[in-house]
Formats: structure tokens, sequence, C-alpha cells
């Protein structure tokens, strides 16, 4: 991608950009209002200790690919594409102050002689896309957003004394938008890294940064809060963490960190609330570790709630052990949720093939009776038996032969797929037969 690019706001990302860019040959025009930045980056000189700058500099000034201004104007006009790297402060209400992105864009979009690329590279607050593109609407006037104009989000993840490695060598390159020229753009620009390059849609890009940032705070603080729990034990916390670490399929993998339904089972509520009780009695302030219970009894709320605005008479649950593959009920979260629904009035009826092939007595319906644990529960032998006269279908963690009966039996009713295993597991043929309400999805 030889196209000359504009390089609005020569902060940290920006400047990190922009000398990568200017060193492999692309002429880059870097744009910021503070003049002694700009004069500075002119001469080569790095203005933040990031290794591997310096020489990026060096080679730019030497190749003349590197021209900083505060023209604005000067450089989009000059340019094909415009990254938008301006910085977005916390305000008073904790929200992510985007105006200066949305003037930046603005005034591209004004300046900008032929078809323009817009790629806002700032941290931003959820919904900023669809602003930005009102805004350059409301500057330019209709017709040339998406056909002159394309406005595309691309997300960066730099971290401070590698941003050159992470930039150069990223492990995840994540673009949006609903321009097709913009988006093309894009693909060029990293073609390098097409590997690794993964379009979504905007609202997704705008999130993924702030969720990506609440992760690596929340393996931060996990670990301190580790620290000062096992302490008072005598333990080395630097040796639990290492030994944690080394279990790459759980641990330290993605394991788990799919959406779906409440955790439950035998181990992970009681092993929970040993920890915390242990922190109790030590006297340790371990609010992360005491909100994980309350985290996954809150999402227990919010599926009941989705289930209720459906006014329904009738619930079918599909699916009741506490993880997929499993017909072990302990702490299960769909088990947990017939009893919520019952006691909201809802008649409910359960249907779950892989409790019913028990081998082990009780057997069959009694197998399925004592798993729910509640004479209210309607124990049903099939899903059809269940989802006959059933306003909602809720889908927990069926299994393979429950799932092929779902697709089978086709029910005209809302299917709420609460742990995403439609999604996940049918086809797009069968999806589509079955047409379900998503609640938690993949898909």
């Amino acid at each position: 991608m030889n196209d000359p690019i504009a390089v609005i706001g020569l902060g940290y990302v920006g400047t990190v950009v922009a000398a990568s860019a200017a060193a492999k040959g692309t002429v880059v025009h870097g744009v910021d209002r503070r003049e002694a930045l700009v004069e500075a980056l002119g001469r080569g000189v790095a203005p933040i200790p990031e290794p591997g700058l310096p020489e990026r500099l060096a080679r730019a000034q030497m190749q003349g690919t590197l021209r900083c201004t505060t023209d604005l104007a000067a450089a989009v006009r000059a340019s094909r594409a415009s990254l938008v790297c301006v910085g977005t402060p916390v305000g008073e209400d904790g929200q992510l102050v985007e105006d200066d992105v949305l003037e930046v864009c603005c005034e591209v979009a004004k300046h900008a002689e032929g078809p323009h690329t817009i790629v806002i590279r700032s941290t931003v607050p959820p919904g900023c896309y669809r602003r930005a593109l009102a805004a350059i609407e409301g500057a330019l006037g209709p017709g040339e957003v998406g056909a002159r104009i394309g406005l595309a989000l691309n997300p960066e993840f730099l971290r401070e004394g590698n941003a050159i490695r992470d930039h150069e060598d990223p492990e995840l390159v994540v673009y949006a938008s609903e321009h097709d020229a913009a988006a093309a753009w894009l693909e060029g620009f990293y073609a390098e890294h097409a590997a690794r390059a993964h379009r979504t849609d905007p609202s997704s890009a705008e999130v993924l940064k702030l969720v990506n940032n609440a992760w690596h705070a929340l393996k931060v603080a996990f670990a301190n809060e580790v620290a000062r729990v096992t302490r008072p034990q005598g333990v080395d916390p630097f040796a639990v963490m290492e030994l944690l670490c080394r279990d790459t399929k759980l641990n330290t993998s993605s394991a788990y960190l799919r959406p779906g339904l409440p955790f439950g089972g035998a181990c992970l509520v009681k092993d929970v609330a040993a920890l915390e009780r242990h922190s109790a009695e030590h006297a340790v302030d371990a609010p992360l570790l005491g909100s994980i219970l309350r985290s996954n009894e809150a999402h227990l709320d919010y599926l009941v709630a989705a289930v209720l605005a459906h006014a329904p008479k009738q619930v079918a649950i599909v699916g009741v052990g506490f993880k997929p593959g499993a017909s072990d009920v302990r702490d299960s979260a769909p088990v947990r949720l017939v009893h919520r629904l019952l006691d909201a009035g809802v008649h409910v009826s359960v249907s779950d093939a892989a409790i019913l092939d028990a081998t082990v007595p009780p057997l069959g319906i009694d197998a399925l009776r004592a798993a729910l644990g509640d004479p209210r529960a309607h124990a049903a032998p099939d899903v059809a038996h269940a989802a006959a006269g059933a306003d909602v279908i809720v889908v927990g963690h069926p299994s393979r032969a429950d799932r092929e009966a779902l697709v089978a039996l086709a029910p005209d009713v809302p299917i709420l797929d609460a742990a995403g295993e439609l999604s996940r597991k049918l086809s797009d043929e069968e999806r589509a037969a079955l047409a379900p309400v998503v609640v938690l999805s993949r898909g």
C-alpha cells in the first residue's frame, strides 16, 4: 500500500503508526496542533522513549517520507486516507470524550478533494461510529458519505514499551466499516498481516478495545487479590500464579471465555465460596473474588427476565445439565432457571435426553424428576412433549439428540438460545428453520 496517508494526532499511537509507515516507504503527513512536537518529529527526534522508534524516524527522515505539519487541510488534500489518532480523555461523567474525533472526521471530510478513507484509530465510546457518520453527513450533505468519503474503525492494541513491535507484528488486526471501499483500503494497508486481520461490525469494533483493556485490568486485579488472599497462609503468590499459568489448556487459553448460562457444577460455586470465606476470615478485602458469585446470580436474573419478557404461561426448557455434554445437575443454572420460573407462576416442562438415558437408578423419567427436584416441574419424555403448548422454549445445555429433535419439530414459538448451543452447533439451514430469539450467542 503506497497511497500517501495523513496521521492526525501525534501522540503515542499516532507517532508510532506514522514513523513505522514512513520507514517502510509510505509518504506520511503527520498532523498535530503542537508546533514544538511537529518541529521535533520533523527533525527525526523521538518524543517518546519507545524501542525502535528513533531508528524508524531516522530512516523516514533519510527517505523524506515523514512530513509533519500543523496544517490539517494541506495534509488531507495530499493524502488518500487519514488515520485519526487524537485523544479521547475521560470526562467528568466517566465517559470518553469524543469531541475531537468527531471534529477531525468532519474537517478531513470537508478538505478531502477525491475519494478518501477516514480511519478512526482512537479509542472511542460505543456509538461513536454512528455519531461520526451523522456528523460527516451534516457537514457535507447527503450522498457524499459512502460514495466519496468512507469511514472505518481500526482499534489499536499497542502497549507502551512494545508499541513498534505490536504495530509491525500484530497478533490481531480488527477493522470495521459499512463502506466496502474503506474496508478494501484497510485490507490493502494490512496486506502483509491478512491472516490476522478480521473484519467485524462497527459496534463490535468500538467495544472490543474497551473489553480488551478491561480484561487486562481484570487479570492484574485478580493476581493482586490472589496475593492478598494467600499471604495469611504463608503462601508464595508468585509461585501460585506461575503454576496457574502453566496450564495453557484451561487457565491461560480461550477456555470458559464464551458467553452462555451461569456457571454451576460440583466445583466452581463451592470453591469460589470457600475462597471468599477464607478472605473474610482473615479480614482481607477481596472485592473481585467476592463479586464472582454475585455476578453469576445477576446473569441468572438477566435470563429469567428475558424469558418473562414474553409473558409466557408455559415454558419448555431443553437441556438442564450444568454444562454442555453433562447430565450432572449439581448447582445447574438451567435447573435454577426452572425453579425461578415456577416461583414466578409459570408452568415449566423439561426435556433432557441425557438424563433420561441414565444407567444408574433412578432411571428414565424418574431420573429427570429427581434432577429437577421440584414436583411443580413437569418432566417430559421428549422434546415434543415438553414443547407441546409452550409459549417459549428455552434451550440450555441440550444433548445432540435433543438438538436434532428440536430441529425436526421446528416449533412455531420463540426459542431462547440461552447458552448459544443452537448458534454454535446447528447449521445455518437448521437455525433458519427454528428462527430462534437469541439471548446469548456467538452467531
